[in-house]
């Protein structure tokens, strides 16, 4: 069972006991690709990307395995594109399942199709609603030969998706093309313009009801995206709508966004978002879908869902934040804070000085308090190298004394800014015991980035502390390792060896003693 390893890691990470927590986190990892993981879903949880990539960046962990990792957390990030590339290359059948999770949520049907045609039952390994969603969408996009192959392959819910099947194919939106349309029922071999329309209601009206409506629809969605339409189709198509919300799924989201349609036929606003987010995340980032959902955010009660998603959207540059409705937003809804309790908002050097203002000049005190805190105690354990912006460092500076975590943030970030006397201010600041932590917890991270003579500098430093320590020899053991110094590296592996017996196996002393007198013989 690895549920309890899960919850016991959280809950020593937000107490602050990052070992324990990292300790209790390797416990709770099932190491088998395409297995359940718990303690990665606790975390995902509460959305704490950054420390979940932080520790896959660490851990030793088979390199297969640890890109099913990382895209699950890509996945959850609605990071679709880096959550596929992860594991694209990866053969294992266990993937199968998560591989057509993601292709679905990006609607790449053709890598779908590739699957099926190489023996996988894509269906499978969805749930029903997504098994009609991929089908409906299929169907609705003119493919509905290879919606019915994938029926044909499968056997679970075939029935159920047989008589969705008919149903969808047998419309005359999915039936026909717009220019099959147009010539078959319409009398024309080519696009009406805009002065047609009276002409082409006539002849439309002498349809059947069932026609009528798949010629609104197709006028529609082929004319939208032109603005010498839009009078003739709010005039027109669009009031034919009014009292048919059950025809609204057929039209293209973007045209829903763009001419005058009841807002009241579109659904609840939280309902909405999670249609437009579902269709943003999925590649399609028009300018009539992100000012849609700039709309309807304040009117919105927000989910986590909808959180992430605005996540994402500050991320690529898409998110107004200096909206006056948005900010308004901000400042009365009490959940709306919580989008900047993520890392990568703070880390990113593209947007981290917009959002650190947003968040120091739209935020009270105690707000920012709300913010901040969490942030530290996932950046503890960062492995960005990126400084940080200047709100936030002030609120570090303001913490220190009272937050280990604070201070360790404050001074990597002032050692990254190559500012070595203030790190050293800040260091002699600390009891002798914290400083020893301090030295070793950046010489973890500066030999993660592969400067092990500055690890090095770090460590010797703390050995003028303490100079008998088990983390203390285990790091000049990887040192000196790395930088291929047998003669030291057998000196602290014997120190290891007479204090901490049970820390070094046999084998890896035995070839590091062999390494050692090889060198001394040449």
């Amino acid at each position: 069972m690895k549920r309890p390893y899960a919850a016991a890691s959280h809950a020593a990470l937000k107490a602050g006991l990052h070992e324990r927590a990292l300790e209790l986190f390797k416990k709770g990892l099932s190491y088998q690709i395409g297995a359940d993981e718990p303690v990665i879903r606790i975390y995902l949880r509460f959305s704490q990307h950054a420390y979940l990539h932080s520790q896959l960046d660490l851990l030793a962990l088979d390199e297969t395995y640890r890109s099913y990792l990382r895209s699950l957390v890509f996945r959850h990030e609605k990071n679709y594109q880096a959550a596929w590339e992860v594991i694209e290359w990866i053969s294992d059948e266990a993937l199968i399942p998560l591989k057509v999770s993601i292709l679905c949520d990006m609607k790449k049907v053709g890598e779908l199709i590739e699957l099926s045609e190489a023996g996988v039952d894509v269906l499978s390994h969805l749930k029903v609603e997504r098994k009609e969603d991929l089908i409906r969408y299929m169907i609705r996009n003119h493919d509905s030969l290879r919606a019915e192959r994938l029926i044909d392959s499968t056997e679970v819910d075939q029935k159920r998706l047989r008589i969705l099947f008919e149903t969808e194919s047998s419309h005359p939106v999915a039936r026909f093309t717009w220019e099959a349309f147009r010539d078959t029922h319409l009398g024309m071999t080519e696009d009406p313009i805009p002065q047609d329309f009276p002409a082409l209601v006539t002849t439309i009206k002498d349809l059947d009801a069932t026609l009528q409506d798949a010629a609104h629809i197709h006028l529609i969605n082929r004319f939208y995206d032109n603005p010498q339409y839009h009078r003739a189709l709010n005039l027109n198509s669009v009031p034919h709508m009014k009292e048919k919300a059950d025809l609204l799924q057929y039209i293209m989201i973007e045209a829903l966004y763009t001419l005058k349609f009841d807002a009241s036929l579109l659904g609840t606003p939280a309902a909405q978002l999670d249609m437009l987010f579902e269709y943003y995340h999925s590649g399609n980032r028009s300018t009539a879908v992100i000012r849609a959902i700039h709309q309807l955010l304040p009117d919105a009660k927000l989910t986590d869902s909808h959180i992430r998603s605005m996540r994402k959207m500050i991320l690529y540059g898409t998110l107004d934040l200096y909206n006056e409705r948005l900010i308004q937003m901000f400042r009365e809804d009490k959940k709306a804070f919580t989008v900047f309790q993520y890392p990568a908002l703070f880390l990113n050097t593209k947007i981290n000085r917009t959002v650190d203002n947003f968040v120091y000049y739209h935020f009270t005190a105690k707000v920012r308090e709300k913010i901040f805190r969490p942030l530290v105690t996932e950046l503890v354990e960062s492995t960005e190298k990126t400084t940080l912006p200047r709100y936030f460092v002030h609120y570090l500076e303001r913490t220190r004394h009272r937050s280990f975590s604070s201070m360790c943030i404050l001074v990597r970030h002032t050692y990254r800014r190559g500012d070595y006397k203030q790190v050293e201010k800040y260091i002699n600041e600390l009891i002798p015991d914290n400083q020893f932590r301090m030295r070793l917890y950046l010489a973890k991270f500066l030999y993660g980035f592969g400067e092990f003579e500055e690890a090095l500098h770090e460590v010797k430093a703390a050995e003028k502390l303490t100079d008998q320590h088990a983390e203390l020899y285990m790091h000049f053991i990887k040192i000196y390792r790395r930088l291929g110094d047998p003669e030291n590296l057998l000196k602290y592996m014997d120190k290891m060896k007479a204090h901490y017996p049970k820390a070094l196996s046999d084998r890896e002393y035995e070839k590091a003693k062999a390494a050692y007198e090889k060198m001394n013989r040449n």
